[in-house]
C-alpha cells in the first residue's frame, strides 16, 4: 500500500514538474523574443502612422540616437516643420527627411538624446511632430501648406549598440513628353511626376560610414564594397529595365531621404555612382539645403560618378538622393562617410 502511494506520489508530481518545466521554457523564450526580436513598439495618436522606431546608444561617448519611420496617411501633403521627443521626461528635439511628405510618402526622424545607456536597456517616451496641412494632396509647393497641425504619439524599445540606416524612398513616373526633368537644387519630387509607389530600403553602416547599392532587373557589381541588389520588390517600379529612351519617355525617379548625425566636427566624402541621373543634398539641421555635385551629375549620360569631400559640424543633418533612370536599365550606389557617423 505504501509502495502504491508512493508511486501514484511520484506520478502526480513528476507530471506538475513537466507542466512547471514546460511553463518555464514559455517564459523564458517569450521572455527572450521579447528583447531579441520584438524590439519595439510605436504608436501614433492620430494623423500619422509610426511605423518602427529604433534606439542607438553609445555609452561611451555619452550619446544615443532615436529614430523613427513615419509616414503620411492622410489625403493632403503635410510639411514637417519641427520635431521633438520626450525620454526620461526631458525634451530633445529632432530633423526628419523628408520634411514635405505626400500622401502615403515615409519620412525618417532622428532625435540626439543627451545622455547614452547599456545594451538592452528599456526606453520609453513621447514624440511630437509640428507640421502644416497643404491645401492640395499633391502640391509640391510648401508656399500651399498653411494650416498648423500637431501628430504625437509613444514609443517602447530596448537600445542596441548598432544602427541600422533607413532611407525613406518615393517612386514616381516621368511627364511622356519630357525624358529628364531640369536639375534643382533643393530636394523633391517634380511636380510633372507622379508617385506611385512609397517605402523604404535599408543602408550598410559600420561606424564610419553609410552605403547602399540597388539597380534595376539583372543589374550586378559592387561599388564602395556594396553588391548591388534589386530594388525592393515594394519599389518595384525602379527595377523596370525598359525605360524608354525616346519619346512617349517613362523615365523613373527616386526620392530617397534620411538623417544622420555627427558626434564630432568632421570632413565628411560623399560618393555617387549611378547610370543616368543622379544628385546628392544635404541639411544642417536648421540650415539651407546644400548641394553636393550641384549639376554636375544630372544628365541623360551612361555613368555619373564622382566625390566630395566637405569639412560638417557636429550636429543633425537631413541628407537626400535624386536619381533618375532615363534609358534602359540603372544603377545608384551611394556612400557618406566621416570620422564618426550614425543614423
Amino acid at each position: 500500500m505504501k509502495a502504491q502511494s508512493a508511486l501514484e506520489f511520484l506520478n502526480v508530481y513528476s507530471f506538475l514538474l513537466i507542466v512547471l518545466a514546460a511553463a518555464l521554457i514559455i517564459i523564458f523564450s517569450i521572455t527572450s523574443t521579447t528583447k531579441a526580436d520584438i524590439r519595439s513598439q510605436c504608436a501614433s495618436f492620430s494623423g500619422l502612422n509610426c511605423n518602427f522606431v529604433s534606439y542607438y546608444s553609445n555609452s561611451v561617448a555619452g550619446y544615443a540616437l532615436a529614430a523613427f519611420s513615419i509616414s503620411n496617411g492622410q489625403s493632403a501633403a503635410i510639411n514637417v516643420t519641427s520635431a521633438n521627443v520626450v525620454v526620461a521626461s526631458k525634451n530633445y528635439s529632432g530633423v526628419c527627411s523628408p520634411a514635405f511628405m505626400l500622401p502615403g510618402q515615409e519620412s525618417t526622424c532622428l532625435f540626439n538624446i543627451s545622455a547614452g545607456q547599456g545594451q538592452g536597456s528599456p526606453v520609453t517616451g513621447f514624440y511630437t511632430l509640428y507640421a502644416s496641412e497643404c491645401n492640395s494632396p499633391v502640391s509640391g509647393l510648401i508656399s500651399s501648406c498653411n494650416l498648423s497641425v500637431i501628430y504625437g504619439g509613444s514609443f517602447y524599445t530596448y537600445t542596441q549598440t548598432f544602427a541600422t540606416p533607413i532611407f525613406s524612398v518615393a517612386a514616381a513616373v516621368g511627364n511622356a513628353t519630357a525624358q529628364i526633368v531640369p536639375y534643382n537644387s533643393q530636394p523633391g519630387i517634380p511636380s510633372s511626376y507622379t508617385v506611385v509607389q512609397n517605402d523604404d530600403w535599408e543602408a550598410v553602416w559600420n561606424y564610419t560610414a553609410i552605403k547602399y547599392a540597388f539597380g534595376t532587373t539583372g543589374s550586378s557589381g559592387n561599388y564602395f564594397g556594396v553588391n548591388v541588389i534589386q530594388f525592393p520588390s515594394s519599389l518595384a517600379y525602379l527595377n523596370t529595365n525598359s525605360i524608354s529612351c525616346s519619346s512617349p519617355y517613362n523615365s523613373s525617379f527616386s526620392l530617397a531621404s534620411t538623417a544622420f548625425y555627427l558626434p564630432a566636427n568632421s570632413p565628411v566624402s560623399f560618393n555617387a555612382y549611378a547610370t543616368n541621373a543622379v544628385a546628392f543634398y544635404y541639411q544642417v539641421k536648421g540650415g539651407s539645403w546644400n548641394s553636393v555635385f550641384g549639376n554636375a551629375l544630372w544628365s541623360t549620360g551612361a555613368t555619373e560618378s564622382s566625390s566630395n569631400v566637405v569639412t560638417l559640424t557636429k550636429g543633425l543633418y537631413r541628407f537626400a538622393v535624386e536619381w533618375s533612370n532615363v534609358c534602359g536599365s540603372g544603377i545608384q550606389a551611394a556612400k557618406i562617410s566621416a570620422n564618426s557617423i550614425v543614423t
